[in-house]
């Protein structure tokens, strides 16, 4: 028995005319992500897009709707320009920004590859924005790195020997495809009149020849053939060809206020450059940072001093000592070095003498102290099992790296460095986890470095929008009282 369509339900008519169209803007919360997004890119200065739009043929889309759309669909976790452009079509919110217009996949991708240069400089001026609506205060700076797969299969790597065995086997088959075009044509064809699977195995050697070459300059053992930018990296899900994400995190709100990528693994040598383009983003000192052991070097430490910036950064053996180990009676701690006589003194109260240097690719050298007494040392096969007696190395930055662990030591010291991995980590699990992001869209170090960048702008402009939300408050209406207008 069929049941009669009730009679007292909201009426519904696909086919209804409206008297006037509507007004997009009034299907949206007045808290939406895109209303922020849309206020943002408005208090931005343009210069830098509006200076490369073309005077001649068809005329380009609005720098600014294209920015909108692409922070939005960052922001959302859409990183594909064919699903971007979907969105545009389908969403609402990218209806908003798009004001009904419609640019196609290869519109959207372009415009983000031609303007990665300038996408650095925006992600500077947001987070300026930032500062001056209380969100950054510099009083603490946390520092560290995450990697991120490459657009790059693992499969594509390349050592010497698989460089050498390739191009072999291309030339061998490329020879072959030749005697029988020549059995067939004749020998009197020109090189132009090859076939194409021909030029495209002329091609492979080439790119071959070039691969073996860039890896030849750099010090790597492998090369990837689709990004020869990214590195083998050792992440959380094992060992993939990456790169090395790098952030600097404001403690108050978790505002990335710096941010860069690079191809190699280790952390060491970003902790300078990454202050240093925190303090170009935002025209001030940063007084105070934090960083894993990754990036503490003598060099770093001496350089912190010397910037008058007070950090916290423990090397790998403080970091092993507070998990409990190599904590005995006969620790180097316990051993008091003697500046008089270059030596160092055991709990035995025997000397130990300086004994060589101990040489390090592109540092200062080790120096080595050893002890001549142990055989008859009662501690023999506790402080030390060598035949030769027990040896200490010296670091040339020593008196830097006692002073850090004497910091870090202290109650003060403790609280600072722990707070860490509140800052600084749950951004990227922000970027990872509820973003998506998690793998590069674009190629070579150059372009990834500027999607990076969007990335940061995009978890930034959430966290305007969750600040914004929380205190029921518009970006307009923030940025009047603060009187802060683009640069």
């Amino acid at each position: 028995m069929k049941v009669p369509v009730p009679n007292n339900l909201k009426p519904y008519n696909q086919n209804q005319m409206e008297l006037f169209p509507p007004n997009v803007r009034s299907l949206l919360e007045d808290d939406d992500l895109c209303l922020v997004v849309n206020d943002v890119v408005a208090a931005l200065d343009l210069s830098c897009l509006y200076i490369k739009v073309s005077h001649e043929g068809n005329r380009p889309y609005h720098p600014a709707m294209m920015l909108k759309v692409l922070f939005y669909a960052y922001a959302k976790g859409i990183f594909s320009s064919r699903k971007i452009a979907a969105a545009v079509r389908e969403n609402i919110g990218f209806i908003f920004l798009a004001a009904w217009q419609k640019p196609d996949f290869r519109t959207i991708s372009d415009f983000r590859k031609n303007n990665l240069t300038e996408l650095g400089q925006l992600f500077g001026q947001i987070v300026l924005l930032c500062c001056e609506l209380g969100m950054v205060k510099l009083g603490h700076v946390a520092i560290d790195g995450t990697k991120i797969k490459a657009n790059a299969s693992d499969a594509q790597s390349y050592d010497d020997h698989r460089i050498d065995r390739e191009m072999t086997r291309w030339l061998e088959q490329a020879d072959s495809i030749d005697e029988q075009e020549d059995h067939r044509f004749g020998v009197s064809k020109t090189g132009t009149e090859l076939p194409e699977d021909i030029r495209d195995q002329k091609k492979r050697l080439r790119r071959l020849e070039q691969l073996k070459e860039k890896l030849s300059r750099s010090s790597r053992d492998k090369i990837n053939k689709t990004d020869p930018d990214a590195s083998f990296m050792k992440g959380r899900s094992g060992i993939k060809t990456s790169y090395n994400a790098q952030a600097a995190v404001d403690a108050d709100h978790q505002v990335i206020v710096a941010a860069d990528v690079t191809g190699e693994a280790a952390d060491v040598e970003q902790l300078l450059p990454m202050i240093e383009q925190t303090e170009t983003n935002l025209s001030a000192k940063v007084k105070e940072c934090s960083a894993d052991a990754g990036y503490s070097s003598g060099e770093n430490l001496e350089a912190l001093e010397t910037h008058n910036t007070d950090g916290y950064i423990p090397d790998r053996t403080y970091q092993g000592q507070q998990r409990g180990k190599d904590v005995s009676d006969f620790h180097k701690e316990h051993f008091v070095y003697d500046p008089k006589h270059d030596a160092y003194l055991c709990p035995e109260g025997e000397r130990l003498p300086f004994s060589h240097l101990q040489r390090r690719k592109g540092k200062k050298p080790l120096r080595v102290y050893r002890c001549r007494s142990c055989a008859a040392c009662r501690f023999l096969g506790v402080c030390t099992t060598s035949r030769q007696g027990r040896s200490i190395t010296r670091h040339p930055f020593e008196k830097e790296l006692r002073r850090m662990r004497r910091k870090l030591d202290s109650e003060a010291g403790r609280a600072i460095y722990g707070q860490r991995k509140y800052v600084v980590e749950p951004p990227f699990g922000h970027i990872k986890s509820i973003m998506g992001f998690r793998q590069f869209s674009l190629r070579s170090l150059t372009k990834v470095k500027g999607e990076f960048k969007l990335v940061s702008i995009a978890h930034n402009l959430r966290k305007i929008w969750l600040y914004l939300k929380k205190r029921a408050e518009t970006l307009a209406g923030r940025l009047s009282q603060a009187g802060y207008c683009a640069c």
